[in-house]
């Protein structure tokens, strides 16, 4: 514990240091945004390229829109995450940006960016180039939420203290002077995707139970062992076809189990986030540990059950947030510093959550 408790001061201080030097070679005020009417494009940046945040943020360029049809939206994105937003029909031009770019790069990339009135950045911890990345942008208005940055002239931190992350865009709009009316999540689920799953399960379609054992860590994905263990009592409890939920680096894994036991499925080649997509939106229940998927399903309104750590800061920040859904949590950790696994949590609990679902 010793070791990894000085290793999280020395992250700490670390972090500490960049953000200074960073404030320090960048960092400037801005003027105050007097007239939200003065808006005429809008910049939002999703840099991390993690799916489930920019499901949760999908509502934000049609409501935007709805406000203003002539408004222009840029979405700066990693190149990895780009196919989420390029087939949005509310969003006008998607620019790629690396996730982790160099400093002396920052410049160069950003070049060929038009000028936008404003920048949504939610970063709630500052780098040099983010410093350099608003600097270059050179918006009226950014809107963010890290503290002690004066480049942020629209900060929102005090406004979504403690709320669910779609709140964090909901706040963003209204304080550039947007209404958001329709809080619904979207996915661009194309036809041809949809249509290969549809193949692929065939009469199960609307009347399988799916489900999603793997985050992005071993501590938050199940283990082999336990995967095994909870389709087996699923399908003892359940006379629905079980359909396991795969990627590219889980393939073979899921592939091999499913084709043990009788009565759950796999899709073979998964290559996409938009195949497991479709499987959510066809299926009767979905289950899934605390990962994009649980917002995948938001958008298609599936019953499901997430599990969850028992973490309130986290589960108010990342829950389903819609209805029908039952959270389940795992044990609680024995010491601060225990990262207690997905995998920990009751098998009844699940299977009675389950079977609540199934049976509205």
């Amino acid at each position: 514990m010793l070791k990894d408790n000085t290793f999280g001061r020395l992250l700490k201080w670390r972090e500490r240091l960049s953000f200074f030097i960073g404030k320090w070679l960048f960092d400037k005020p801005i003027a105050k945004l007097e007239a939200a009417r003065s808006i005429q494009s809008i910049l939002v940046v999703r840099g991390d390229g993690k799916i489930g945040d920019s499901v949760v943020s999908s509502f934000l360029y049609r409501e935007l829109k709805s406000n203003n049809q002539h408004l222009n939206i840029g979405v700066l994105c990693t190149p990895n995450s780009r196919h989420l937003f390029d087939a949005d029909p509310h969003i006008d031009k998607v620019h790629c940006y690396p996730k982790r770019a160099k400093l002396w790069q920052v410049r160069s990339l950003l070049s060929e960016l038009p000028n936008y009135d404003a920048v949504v950045f939610l970063a709630e911890v500052f780098k040099p180039r983010d410093f350099l990345m608003l600097r270059c942008l050179n918006a009226k208005a950014n809107v963010g939420v890290a503290d002690n940055v004066a480049l942020i002239n629209c900060n929102i931190a005090s406004k979504v203290a403690g709320q669910h992350s779609q709140q964090y865009f909901v706040e963003a709009a209204k304080s550039l002077g947007f209404a958001v009316n329709d809080f619904s999540y979207h996915f661009n689920l194309p036809d041809v995707i949809d249509e290969q799953v549809l193949s692929f399960l065939g009469d199960k379609q609307d009347r399988f139970i799916a489900i999603n054992a793997f985050g992005n860590t071993s501590k938050r994905s199940f283990s082999e062992a336990r995967l095994r263990e909870v389709l087996l009592a699923l399908k003892a409890r359940f006379s629905y076809p079980i359909v396991a939920l795969a990627s590219p680096v889980t393939q073979q894994l899921v592939s091999s189990i499913s084709a043990s036991i009788d009565g759950v499925f796999c899709l073979d080649g998964t290559e996409s986030i938009e195949q497991n997509a479709a499987l959510i939106k066809h299926s009767k229940l979905f289950i899934s540990v605390d990962t994009a998927t649980v917002h995948l399903a938001h958008c298609f309104k599936t019953p499901m059950v997430a599990i969850y750590r028992q973490d309130p800061a986290n589960f108010a920040m990342w829950s389903p947030n819609y209805q029908p859904t039952k959270a389940i949590f795992t044990r609680a950790a024995k010491t601060r510093s225990e990262e207690v696994s997905i995998e920990e949590f009751d098998l009844d609990e699940l299977l009675d959550a389950a079977a609540k679902l199934l049976h509205n």
